[in-house]
């Protein structure tokens, strides 16, 4: 049958009579469409019609023919014995309807374009906007919310907040940061940014204050745009230059060296326990051991009584407490990666070496690694002229 036959439905019937010629002429004149008519002998013909067509063939038929219905089938048949099953329609609906309801709401909200500690930040500021699991779609305020975090994060050059299905999608890029841009008629000098080993001074106006191998504190002058020799006329400059500095960050992880774990003896106790609703009694007294794992065992309801009255078996394996010495050496690599991830994140500059060193304090086992960076170390500060 044709797809639309399906969705309409149709039937599959018998007909008996003599001259089942006639009756096959009788259908095309009332417009009945009939399909895989099969003559199983001179008096019966097999055939399928729509279920329109069925009853056409049923009003027009004279008693010379006797139309008997052997199967229905489509959509509109199937519907309807679906409906005689109460309990499967009525769980069919509750599923429909609950998927309804669930997709009012929020349950999930997702961020790209930020680390996971930033992530984890806009979180928590998305919960104060009313975006977070749980929360009902229909009353959150996105234009609002996208124009709030804009005010509050200047370091956001474009936010998108998307309601997409259950998910609250957040689609976030940072800017990029405007570089200092120096007045060139002030004088200045430059001074150190951060603590550093001098590796180079290139100084192009202004004098040097350092030297290769000086080590310097943050806020230490560099490059001075103040010249004023003894005899000389004081003069001020812009000052300009480079300072490469070899600065070092510091991360660090730790670990246990023993792993708890907890093993069985053998020993093993059985307990009967009454559950009268929320409530439980114990029937055979408190488990002995000190330490131990429970499981059910055994349950059955007692019958016959007004409140459901439960009865469990419970069984109680003793265990002892293990401590287990970690590897090693996996420990030590898993530990110097963590904490060589954490140095290299406090910079953007490029690394040129880093050191791990590993101590331990009682049952913790610490790496802390150092990461170099040659980087220039100058910022500019302005004279007060």
């Amino acid at each position: 049958m044709k797809l639309w036959s399906f969705f309409t439905g149709y039937v599959m019937i018998r007909v008996e009579g003599l001259s089942l010629e006639k009756f096959l002429n009788l259908a095309a004149e009332q417009g009945v469409v009939i399909v895989n008519a099969r003559r199983m002998s001179y008096t019966v013909l097999n055939a399928v019609v729509s279920a329109r067509g069925f009853k056409k063939l049923q009003s027009a038929a004279t008693e010379r023919y006797s139309i008997n219905l052997q199967k229905q089938a489509g959509v509109p048949y199937q519907f309807s014995r679906l409906i005689l099953r109460k309990v499967l329609f009525v769980g069919l609906a509750l599923i429909t309807a609950g998927v309804f309801a669930a997709s009012l709401f929020v349950w999930e909200v997702k961020i790209n374009g930020l680390g996971y500690n930033e992530a984890a930040a806009l979180k928590e500021e998305l919960v104060a906007l009313g975006i977070y699991g749980g929360a009902l779609k229909s009353v959150i305020d996105v234009k609002e919310a996208e124009k709030r975090l804009m005010i509050d994060h200047p370091d956001y050059a474009w936010i998108n907040v998307r309601l997409r299905g259950a998910v609250a999608s957040v689609e976030v890029v940072p800017a990029i940061p405007v570089p200092e841009i120096v007045d060139d008629t002030r004088p200045c000098n430059i001074v150190a940014a951060k603590d550093a080993l001098i590796e180079s001074v290139t100084a192009r106006t202004g004098r040097a204050c350092v030297e290769k191998g000086d080590t310097v504190r943050e806020g230490d002058m560099l490059i001075s745009g103040l010249v004023w020799d003894p005899g000389m006329a004081r003069m001020l400059f812009v000052a300009r230059g480079e300072v490469i500095g070899s600065v070092w960050y510091s991360g660090a992880a730790s670990a246990p060296l023993y792993r708890k774990t907890r093993s069985k003896t053998g020993r093993s106790q059985t307990q009967r326990v009454i559950a009268i609703g929320a409530d439980t009694a114990v029937v055979d007294g408190e488990c002995s051991f000190a330490e131990y794992q429970t499981a059910v065992v055994g349950a059955s309801y007692i019958a016959g009584l007004f409140l459901p009255v439960k009865l469990m078996v419970l069984e109680h394996s003793e265990v002892v407490t293990e401590y287990v010495p970690a590897e090693l050496q996996g420990l030590r690599v898993y530990l110097e990666e963590r904490a060589y991830y954490e140095a290299a994140g406090k910079t953007e500059a490029n690394i040129v070496s880093h050191v791990t060193v590993f101590s331990h304090n009682e049952n913790v086992l610490t790496a802390t690694a150092y990461v170099q960076t040659f980087e220039d170390i100058g910022k500019v500060v302005y004279l007060e002229e």
